[in-house]
């Protein structure tokens, strides 16, 4: 094939300097990282202060200086330390009673000064998955002083004539916990701030009280009063019902807790033993077992067992062991154990085990099973997501920049988790400013681990590759085999090689011209006259770095 004439992409030799040295800026500004931020995963058992101190130099890369006569490196020492800042670390060998300074790659180690009228508090404000927590604020309500956190959440404090018996800390960042206060004088702390987040469960029953007044007449009737001052102790086999309360319990059926439940437009009652339909809706105050059925609305103030089915909405404002299938939305205040099905929304407000099936989108904190939808969020899993996006807030996100055979600029962000993931991905070669050839796609793939730094990728990814405006099929779909090397906690480099289908519309001349810098072997290429599609294979290449 013809290459084009652009002394620029022609040298793969200027592609790969300029991917080694975008490799090595970010390298360097890796090692920017200050020396006593640096995270450590270490761990000793019975060792002595002074050998603690080695394997730190060893790990970190660097050398403690201090006075054996002034600092007792003799006690010995015992603890774990799982991605740790090395200022943690030291903090908790020497319990705060140790001061720190850096110079080059030197530590140097000094008694805290004891005779002081006042302390200085430092330590770490992170999140509930351990990450700093940048620009939180820190400060004394008595004396009004105050401090803010830095990238890494590190702060210091120094409090003058700290009372033991009222010492206080208040922290406070935007959308976290509203304050923390801490009543302990430790000159080290690690605070951990609880994200802020809507309580559903509220916002359901607010949802479920308005339904239950829909009915006008209903509002301020005896039927809502005697709801509000009888308990659900009263049992009956059987109800029938036209609307809330005209029906065979009459005034007091939010009271009753029924075997049967058929209700003609719908029903209120305090719980349903063993089944339960509506020609439109339900709604129960307690439990629900068994079989609950309705043509637009279910709602259930306690647990709902069983098979729960309406046209529109099924919500239950407490755990779910049960099959939840529904025309719109399904919502669960606590937990799942079952299936959910919907053509919209399946959330779950707590953990999830079991199958949420959506078109659109799927929610759960914690989930143990599978979820299938366009959208897919929890906040850790442990088992699979399968849908155009998945996010997992503890889970596995990546940001690539690579190079291919066809593109020298790739940008690709993944999301999911290491056993099952999907990403999105763009290209770019810049022949030149006015007709740029590019490209977009979507992939799935799974990273299994080999070794503590290096895991496998296997992926799947197609890419519609493109000079300008997009006017014909010009797809490239890519299996790729390829390992990656974990050189920071952060920062990783991946490469490995790629088989290649092309298939494109032969009827179209205005196709880019595959490869401007390389030049693989096209081992098979053929062409379907009838549907006016070409087909070709060859094996290419993906490398590049990565950031988490």
């Amino acid at each position: 094939m013809k290459a084009v004439n652009n002394p620029w992409v022609q040298r793969p030799v200027r592609l790969i300097l300029l991917l080694g040295g975008l490799i090595f800026c970010l390298n360097v500004q890796a090692q920017e990282i200050p020396l006593l931020e640096k995270k450590l995963s270490i761990s000793f058992e019975r060792e002595s202060v002074e050998s603690v101190l080695k394997k730190v130099e060893q790990e970190a890369g660097c050398r403690f200086s201090y006075s054996p006569s002034v600092l007792d490196v003799k006690q010995n020492f015992s603890g774990k330390f799982e991605d740790r800042p090395l200022r943690e670390i030291l903090e908790t060998v020497f319990k705060g009673e140790v001061q720190f300074k850096t110079k080059g790659n030197y530590v140097i180690l000094t008694p805290r000064p004891q005779e002081k009228k006042e302390i200085v508090i430092s330590g770490y404000v992170v999140d509930e998955g351990g990450q700093g927590i940048r620009d939180a604020t820190i400060y004394d309500p008595i004396t009004l002083k105050s401090s803010t956190t830095d990238q890494f959440g590190y702060f210091e404090l120094e409090v003058k004539n700290p009372a033991e018996e009222n010492f206080q800390l208040i922290v406070n960042k935007k959308d976290f916990s509203d304050t923390l206060l801490l009543e302990k004088k430790s000159a080290f702390q690690k605070i951990r701030l609880k994200a802020e987040e809507i309580d559903w469960q509220k916002l359901g029953k607010s949802v479920s009280e308005s339904a239950k007044e829909v009915w006008f007449w209903t509002k301020s009737s005896k039927g809502v009063r005697n709801s509000q001052n009888l308990d659900s102790t009263l049992s009956r086999t059987i109800q029938f019902t036209l609307v809330p309360f005209v029906g065979s319990n009459r005034k007091i059926s939010g009271a009753v807790v029924n075997d049967f439940s058929f209700n003609l437009i719908g029903g209120y009652s305090g719980g349903t033993r063993i089944a339960e339909l509506g020609g439109i809706f339900n709604i129960d105050r307690g439990d629900v077992s068994w079989v609950q059925l309705a043509g637009l609305y279910n709602q259930v103030g306690g647990q709902t067992r069983g098979l729960q089915l309406a046209g529109l909405v099924n919500m239950t404002l407490d755990s779910v062991k049960a099959f939840q299938g529904a025309g719109l939305i399904n919502f669960t205040t606590e937990s799942l154990q079952g299936v959910q099905m919907a053509s919209f929304i399946n959330y779950t407000h707590r953990d999830v085990r079991g199958v949420q099936v959506s078109a659109f989108l799927n929610w759960g904190r914690n989930v143990s099973g599978f979820q299938l939808g366009l959208v897919n969020l929890a906040d850790s899993l442990s088992g699979v997501s399968f849908g155009l996006l998945n996010i997992v807030r503890n889970g596995y996100r990546t940001l690539e920049f690579g190079a291919n055979e066809m593109l020298p600029l790739n940008l690709s962000f993944r999301s999911g988790t290491r056993r099952f993931y999907n990403f999105f991905q763009a290209g770019f070669r810049p022949e030149s400013l006015d007709s740029p050839t590019w490209s977009f796609g979507y992939g799935i793939g799974t990273a299994p681990r080999l070794g503590k730094k290096t895991f496998l990728n296997i992926e799947l990814s197609a890419d519609q590759v493109s000079n300008g405006s997009i006017e014909a099929l010009n797809l490239v779909s890519k299996a790729y085999l390829g390992f990656e090397y974990q050189m920071a906690n952060n920062f990783a480099l991946f490469v490995g090689p790629t088989l290649n289908w092309r298939r494109y519309d032969t009827s179209f001349f205005g196709h880019p011209e595959l490869f401007s810098y390389s030049d693989p072997n096209i081992f098979f290429e053929s062409e379907n006259l009838d549907r006016r599609l070409g087909s070709q294979l060859w094996m290419g290449f993906r490398a590049g770095f990565r950031f988490f």
